[in-house]
């Protein structure tokens, strides 16, 4: 009886994403709840490194990780579970922007602040803070490097994250804002591809098979970016398409510095991490915090990847 007792708990806390706080959470300490979107994603790995990172040099903490896996009944669930525990703090990345309000909503009522990380939703002003980067500018970064790269003229395709999530809407609203300047390229079409390295390798697939004589490919992050890539590559044409992305995650940089992957867009994602917790920190403390901590977005082609390289290690 006591062992059916211990595995029902087992399955319900696998439910909701990971263990409550209160399973192994020292008392002494202030917690601190993370709310990710889905750790799947190879970006978010390297955030929530960044977040360990900080943790582990702050002895009055305690974080507890929650991952939504892009599904935003599941991130509200976790989010209510955290709460009930009267956490210190919360740290928001949100699997939808609208979806979170529930959540952001939630947590005032219960006086716990929270922290947004890398994705802004509106009416952030109810959080205490904001840190992350600018995903226009990521648009316009990438965007511009690919017209430069196809000097000025050409055909595209945009591979777009899951529509309605806000790096996706931003992004492409930097991508629009550097076409109004280039007349001669033509996008001739744009997808979503999830977020996801297999789904966009899908997409990409279909638009060779259509003979759409592409000249680039723009990506909303480096996971379909090598997506495209592979399916470029297995169709014989690797070096004919111009291949752009976002993150700079160590295997993107690889393609880069080997010339494959000609473009990508560095974002901090362990910077991004440090600073949330670190925030988060000062916030459950008492302390005055900084509204919005801005990281800045960084260009990336194979002259500069070593450098970037450095920074995961």
């Amino acid at each position: 009886m006591t062992y059916l007792r211990t595995l029902l708990m087992i399955i319900v806390v696998s439910l909701i994403g990971g263990c409550s706080p209160g399973d192994s959470q020292d008392n002494s300490k202030m917690v601190i709840g993370v709310l990710l979107a889905d750790t799947s994603d190879q970006f978010q790995v390297y955030l929530m490194d960044g977040m360990k990172e900080a943790a582990d040099k702050d002895a009055e903490i305690e974080v507890v990780y929650m991952d939504g896996k892009y599904d935003a009944g599941r991130q509200l669930q976790q989010a209510e579970n955290l709460i009930a525990q009267d956490v210190s703090a919360l740290v928001l990345m949100a699997v939808d922007s609208v979806a979170a309000q529930p959540i952001l909503s939630a947590a005032n009522d219960a006086k716990i602040p929270v922290v947004l990380v890398n994705r802004k939703i509106p009416h952030q002003e109810h959080a205490v803070a904001y840190v992350g980067s600018e995903d226009v500018v990521a648009g316009e970064i990438e965007m511009s490097a690919v017209a430069e790269a196809l000097e000025g003229k050409g055909r595209i395709v945009v591979l777009e994250g899951t529509y309605g999530h806000e790096p996706q809407v931003q992004r492409k609203r930097g991508y629009d804002n550097i076409l109004k300047k280039f007349p001669d390229i033509e996008l001739v079409a744009a997808q979503t591809g999830k977020w996801y390295r297999n789904e966009a390798m899908a997409v990409m697939e279909n638009w060779l098979q259509a003979d759409l004589k592409i000249n680039g490919v723009v990506a909303q992050n480096d996971e379909m970016a090598l997506g495209a890539l592979k399916a470029i590559e297995d169709a014989g044409l690797l070096g004919t398409i111009v291949v752009a992305g976002i993150d700079a995650t160590p295997e993107a940089l690889k393609y880069v510095r080997e010339g494959q992957l000609n473009i990508t867009v560095f974002q901090d994602a362990k910077g991004q991490g440090r600073a949330a917790i670190e925030v988060a920190a000062e916030v459950a403390r008492g302390n005055p915090v900084e509204k919005e901590m801005l990281i800045p977005f960084e260009l990336v082609t194979s002259g500069t990847a070593d450098s970037y390289e450095q920074r995961y290690r």
